[in-house]
């Protein structure tokens, strides 16, 4: 009888399979890669075992057995409010831009976990099949939507919520029925999309082709794996047609694309400051160049700002229009290692917002959000000074270049 070399073996299971994943001559080699093992994504256990051989026989014993703790989601829930939530009637309005806006910021969490549009939602079987599947999501977007309808157009919530959850039926069944036929249908041909919707028209009639045509183009959106890799195709899409219908559809899946704040972000590039990434929207929504000290943004956001310029992105315009006022408002200070430079960059971003005519982008609600961060950053200078008193009761209307 004798003791041969030892041979140490890393096995981790994944997808409820068991797989060898190194094999090593040293015990503590082998240990420290379990280890590493156990911090992969994926990996559900490890074992290592040790193997040798006594008298001819092999001997394997498993000296590590470790299972991962299950990583616990946290449940998606609603973001945002339904401030600006239309008072959808028919099933129509529920495809509609402003209600895609809502929906985009309501379910944002669940949108940005499976990278998809609130367009690809409403066409698409898989995932509203697994939004229905996620309980309460749906049913909270809901009622979040027939507490605004209530407030705003003085109507019984419990009434406005049963008509609402109608309508949503309506749209599962459809997108259902769609995945069922789709084999049926013409097939989806990107390089050619005014074929592709003559042969949808032909099939299916004038009344059900923007349906289609949109399940159509959700279906081939599953190529990219993200929201920004489905904007450059669909960009790309809007270059290659002429059909001002086809084009208005491809364009407001693009401006659904850029209700995700992470998209704007990724587009904008590594902007310094927050005011640096406001004035790149600026010359971007203006069609201007960057300055020679500016971060340049993403060539694709260099394209919707340029078919915003020519007419041909309104949505997208008005999304990012929104971007741009939501974050004046915002307590974000403009630049977040000098809080002392606000006022000047609040003159700036004045100067920079403003078009070739004198016009400012936004027009009185991107002047009140300025005026606001003024007042803001005087109170807060007043108060550092221990003059509370006359920050509480600092008040008017300043505009960028008063005082």
């Amino acid at each position: 009888m004798f003791k041969g070399n030892a041979l140490f073996e890393v096995q981790v299971r994944v997808d409820d399979r068991w797989r060898m994943e190194a094999t090593f001559t040293e015990e503590q080699a082998a240990l420290s890669c379990a280890r590493v093992q156990m911090t992969v994504a994926g990996v559900q256990e490890v074992k290592v075992f040790k193997s040798r051989s006594l008298a001819g026989l092999a001997i394997q014993t498993a000296i590590f057995h470790r299972k991962v703790p299950e990583q616990k989601s946290k449940p998606l829930t609603i973001a945002g409010t339904a401030e600006g939530a239309p008072y959808c009637t028919e099933l129509a309005d529920l495809y509609g831009f402003e209600s895609r806006v809502v929906i985009g910021r309501l379910l944002r969490q669940f949108l940005d976990k499976f990278q998809v549009t609130p367009t690809e939602l409403l066409h698409g079987w898989t995932y509203a099949r697994k939004l229905d599947e996620q309980g309460t999501l749906m049913g909270a977007a809901i009622h979040a939507v027939a507490r605004h309808h209530g407030d705003t157009r003085k109507v019984a919530v419990a009434a406005r919520v049963k008509e609402l959850r109608a309508l949503v039926d309506r749209a599962l069944v459809r997108a259902r029925d769609f995945n069922a036929e789709r084999k049926r249908l013409p097939a989806f041909d990107e390089s050619d999309l005014a074929a592709t919707s003559r042969r949808i028209g032909q099939a299916v009639g004038a009344e059900e082709h923007d349906f289609v045509f949109l399940a159509m183009l959700s279906q081939y959106l599953t190529n990219a794996n993200s929201l920004a890799g489905k904007m450059e195709l669909l960009v790309k899409m809007m270059a290659r047609t002429d059909d001002p219908h086809l084009s208005a559809l491809l364009e407001g899946v693009v401006a659904d694309g850029l209700g995700a704040a992470d998209v704007v972000k990724e587009l904008l590039g590594a902007q310094p400051t927050l005011a640096a990434g406001l004035c790149a929207l600026a010359d971007t929504l203006y069609g201007r160049r960057p300055g020679e000290k500016d971060v340049p943004v993403h060539p694709l956001l260099a394209c919707i700002g340029a078919l915003t310029v020519t007419g041909r992105a309104p949505s997208c315009r008005i999304v990012l229009l929104e971007r741009v006022r939501s974050a004046l408002n915002s307590d974000q200070p403009l630049d977040r290692k000098d809080a002392k430079a606000e006022a000047a960059l609040v003159e700036t971003l004045a100067l920079r917002l403003k078009g070739a005519d004198g016009t400012l982008l936004g027009g009185a609600e991107t002047e009140k959000a300025l005026a606001k961060r003024l007042l803001r950053h005087r109170q807060a200078i007043l108060r550092q000074q221990g003059m509370h008193d006359i920050a509480d009761r600092l008040a008017g209307t300043l505009r960028p270049g008063e005082g």
